[in-house]
């Protein structure tokens, strides 16, 4: 890309009068900078410039350009570096002749684990990244992304999934599995939650309508309502091997359902919430927590189910025996 196509893109201001004339690839870490990148600079940070030039950047973009280091390289100073990182994401795309779906988190975690080919480039809420992503792309590439007002900033003509409305959901006795009809297609215990049916029978249209392979027996949610199961020791047990589980959710905004979901098949029901989050919860009966020391002694009392509001690879070791002295989560 020559600068003078960056500059028009962005809106950036030169500081300078650089010699060179293009740049090759964008890097957002200056230690992966090479010669002929251009570097975003996420930080404002000075010495990530001093870095980034040390390693053969050819411009750099900045909201603070404080000091021009090196008169033959381009300096661009921008008001918002999100907003032109989201206008050079949109020029990308557009010059790829890309495809962007936007999808809710559900559907995304659901569509990853039962497409195991490289049907979907994903991109992330980093719009810094993202913008990286697509760069790196080939041309007619298929986007997916749950971070709605990124998605409509890269195309607002963006695809989305079409709602499913004629779904029946048998009753379950396990809250893991779920056998349900949709149209004239019946599902039999398939390893989910029926709270997410609606997410999973969307994408499950999107696949057949565009002719791409899937496999349900993959299907493993992660993210969302992830289960482990455990001994009364906490000891982790194979899934199903256990009448104690617990359940990681990372998305606060689904506690509520959750917990109104669980509650159909038990009443002993632990909900666990951090202590930063407390402000923000009205939940009857829940447990608050600053560090693991004290989720673990909440633990320890009798339970079925324990709901924990967080991610899941934050509390990965917490199955083990711990040494007296317990680094804080939080």
């Amino acid at each position: 890309m020559r600068i003078e196509n960056l500059l028009q893109i962005t809106d950036g201001i030169l500081q300078n009068i650089p010699s060179v004339q293009e740049i090759e690839s964008i890097k957002i870490d200056p230690l992966k900078v090479k010669r002929g990148d251009l570097f975003l600079d996420i930080k404002n940070s000075f010495k990530n410039q001093v870095v980034a030039l040390e390693n053969g950047a050819y411009a750099i973009i900045s909201e603070n350009i404080s000091q021009i280091m090196d008169n033959e390289i381009a300096w661009i100073e921008v008001d918002s570096l999100r907003l032109a990182c989201v206008k050079l994401s949109r020029y990308e795309f557009n010059k790829k002749n890309g495809k962007i779906i936007y999808i809710d988190d559900i559907q995304k975690e659901i569509l990853q684990s039962i497409v195991r080919h490289k049907e979907f480039t994903i991109l992330t809420s980093n719009v810094y990244q993202s913008l990286v992503t697509i760069r790196q792309s080939g041309e007619n590439n298929k986007f997916i992304c749950s971070d709605e007002r990124l998605t409509y900033s890269i195309d607002s003509t963006c695809s989305t999934l079409k709602e499913c409305f004629n779904i029946n959901i048998l009753k379950s006795y396990s809250p893991f599995f779920s056998s349900f009809s949709s149209g004239k297609n019946f599902y039999n215990n398939i390893k989910i939650p029926n709270i997410f049916i609606k997410n999973l029978c969307s994408v499950i249209e999107y696949l057949k309508e565009n002719k791409i392979d899937y496999n349900l027996n993959n299907l493993t949610l992660k993210e969302h309502f992830s289960s482990s199961f455990v001994d009364f020791n906490l000891n982790k047990k194979e899934f199903g091997q256990s009448s104690k589980v617990i359940i990681f959710e990372k998305d606060m905004d689904l506690i509520n359902l959750e917990i109104n979901y669980l509650e159909k098949f038990s009443n002993e029901l632990l909900i666990c919430i951090p202590k930063r989050y407390n402000k923000y919860i009205n939940i009857k009966n829940m447990s608050i927590f600053s560090n693991k020391d004290e989720l673990l002694n909440i633990l320890k009392n009798n339970f079925r189910y324990a709901l924990i509001l967080g991610e899941r690879v934050f509390f990965k070791d917490l199955f083990f025996k711990t040494s007296s002295k317990q680094m804080s989560l939080f």
